[in-house]
């Protein structure tokens, strides 16, 4: 499975290191593992679940560099953003979600790979001031088959820094509700909306990478 891998990669014209690739997939095998006792994900087959999982996940390296603080909200099993930590060790990842058994794999991974760059929280993410975090002071603020892009930005908005991205990782509906949240982008301190379009390297099927950038000038 590894070749499988490295061969999606290249199509999708990314690069990892060796040891990166090899904690990718052993992330992927105690995802499966995990999954056989407790509900984490869908889906069930190796091959579909390093597609639609850790290829799809790393797409995001091509919107994050290391350095940046990355809110993942609503990550469920650690998707998107533990692949990405896994990846780009200089980047500091929080990764957010409220059902305790999905955390508790989190925790599991961050301890059995070692992620001194993972800090996982089990909470809703309005519940983040409480655990000690400040609003706007997130570089990035990313969600993956979360809810509808208005739902998002209502939620997650006040997390990102001035100057930061709201990144959004969506199916191919993707275009209609850009278009929607277009009209009210202003309101939420947001601007340069942008959409990127990709295929998954091996079914072919449709993702968008919906990226909003906050103003600079914008305070809460």
């Amino acid at each position: 499975m590894r070749e499988r891998f490295e061969r999606g990669l290249v199509r999708l014209g990314l690069r990892l290191q060796d040891q990166a690739i090899e904690e990718e997939l052993l992330y992927q095998k105690e995802l499966l593992r995990w999954n056989k006792r407790i509900n984490l994900t869908s889906i069930r087959d190796v091959g579909e679940a390093q597609e639609k999982h850790l290829l799809d996940s790393l797409l995001l390296l091509n919107h994050v560099v290391g350095g940046d603080v990355l809110l993942d909200v609503g990550s469920g099993g650690g998707l998107p953003g533990i692949p990405v930590a896994i990846a780009e060790r200089g980047l500091q990842l929080v990764s957010v979600d409220s059902v305790g058994k999905k955390i508790n794999f989190q925790k599991h991974i961050k301890r059995k790979l070692q992620l001194d760059n993972v800090q996982v929280e089990h909470c809703r993410v309005e519940e983040l001031e409480s655990r000690g975090f400040s609003r706007e002071s997130f570089d990035v603020v990313v969600t993956r088959a979360f809810s509808s892009l208005e739902t998002i930005f209502n939620v997650t908005a006040g997390w990102v820094a001035p100057g930061g991205k709201m990144i959004a990782m969506k199916g191919a509906e993707a275009a209609d509700e850009m278009t929607q949240l277009e009209v009210h982008l202003n309101d939420y301190g947001f601007s340069d909306l942008k959409i990127f379009h990709y295929q998954l390297p091996f079914s072919r099927a449709e993702r968008n990478i919906i990226i909003a950038r906050k103003d600079l000038s914008h305070q809460q």
